[in-house]
């Protein structure tokens, strides 16, 4: 009896699903040609085009030499790739290989995403090989500048490779720019010779900007809350709310500095957050009880993730106020009370504990629900 080999695509990104509108998994040649026809119209630039083609043509090899039954399938993940892309790799590959029953499979993919792919794949069925598709370019350096901006194009791409790159441009100045406040240098001097991690700095913060996509988030939530404002959202008052429990919680912390002698400025630092904290802490409470009323007014149902949030954030705030007390207290800013310091720890970490519990609990239950959901969907 002939063994049976799969040849498999995996986009995880959802490019076919996100750009192309293509349904997955898909099984079949002809199936497959369309699904690469239908992304190839959305962007004909996509690599994930050429590894279907590929996968089509080992197909038709194999098919050839008549040693083994052969079939081609493409599945997808999700655009929001990371744990949530895996997971419908998952799903989907499982579908495959139930329709399918392959003894083996060959991976085709473009090599971006093989680290990824290979031990999910394999951990359900033996991968025989792996073919890696590289997209002939342009040759010498309008290749090169092709290629980049193809990158700085694509936002997921942006996102990838540019963000990283700000942020080691950053980490780098601040190696720089660091030592000098910490020291508590002020002189012009000395000023004058950070002009360049300053600028340096400038340019890492600007590339993070862009890779991140700061403009178009900024434009798109301008647009969102520009609309609750037309309609009269309850959000909007909320919001005004904590922004004047966050200006007063930098008021506070300023005038605190003239409280006391500070020795340096990362323990003014310290003793400005101290003063500040939950100022800042009951501005974003405010801010959530002000989206919780919102959908409740729209939908009349509460979100749980709300309860869950702010239970985390009073943890949080009770554990960096221990932290930030112990600080300033050995260094002669504070009243040294270990008492004091262990309930605000003790506290901050069992709430901490109790949010993680519910967050655990939330998300079993979702997937308790959509797992009744499918099986509901299987038996119509």
């Amino acid at each position: 009896m002939m063994k049976k080999t799969l040849v498999l695509v995996v986009d995880r990104d959802d490019d076919f699903g996100v750009k192309g509108k293509v349904e997955t998994p898909v099984i079949g040649v002809e199936e497959c040609s369309v699904a690469a026809t239908a992304l190839g119209m959305a962007d004909p630039e996509d690599s994930d085009i050429n590894a279907v083609y590929a996968a089509i043509n080992i197909y038709k090899e194999i098919q050839m030499e008549g040693k083994s039954e052969v079939e081609v399938a493409l599945i997808g993940g999700n655009e929001k790739v990371g744990h949530r892309s895996d997971a419908a790799i998952v799903d989907e590959l499982e579908k495959v290989l139930k329709e399918v029953s392959p003894d083996r499979v060959i991976l085709v993919g473009d090599g971006a995403e093989d680290k990824y792919v290979y031990p999910i794949v394999s951990s359900r069925i033996p991968i025989d090989s792996v073919k890696k598709v590289y997209v002939k370019q342009a040759p010498g350096l309008e290749g090169t500048v092709y290629i980049l901006s193809k990158i700085l194009e694509d936002p997921g791409k942006r996102k990838r490779f540019l963000a990283p790159l700000g942020w080691i441009i950053v980490l780098i100045s601040l190696v720089y720019i660091g030592p000098p406040f910490v020291a508590n240098i002020g002189d012009g001097t000395s000023m004058s010779n950070l002009t360049t991690p300053f600028v340096v700095f400038l340019i890492g913060f600007f590339i993070i900007l862009y890779g991140y996509n700061t403009v178009e988030w900024l434009s798109v939530w301008s647009t969102k809350w520009r609309a609750r404002v037309r309609s009269g959202s309850v959000t909007v008052t909320f919001v005004l709310i904590s922004l004047l429990f966050i200006l007063l919680g930098l008021i506070v912390g300023y005038l605190s500095l003239g409280d006391l002698y500070i020795p340096s400025i990362p323990l003014g630092a310290l003793w400005f957050i101290s003063n500040a904290l939950w100022l800042m802490i009951f501005a974003l409470l405010i801010y959530q009880i002000g989206d919780l009323v919102d959908m409740y007014i729209a939908t009349k149902r509460i979100k749980l993730s709300f309860i869950v949030g702010s239970i985390n954030l009073v943890g949080i705030g009770l554990i960096a106020t221990a932290a930030l007390d112990i600080i300033l207290a050995y260094s002669d800013m504070g009243i040294k009370n270990n008492a004091v310091f262990s309930m605000e720890l003790i506290a901050g970490v069992a709430l901490a504990i109790i949010s993680a519990l519910l967050q655990r609990h939330m998300k079993g239950a979702i997937e308790a629900a959509e797992s009744t959901k499918d099986a509901d969907a299987d038996v119509a």
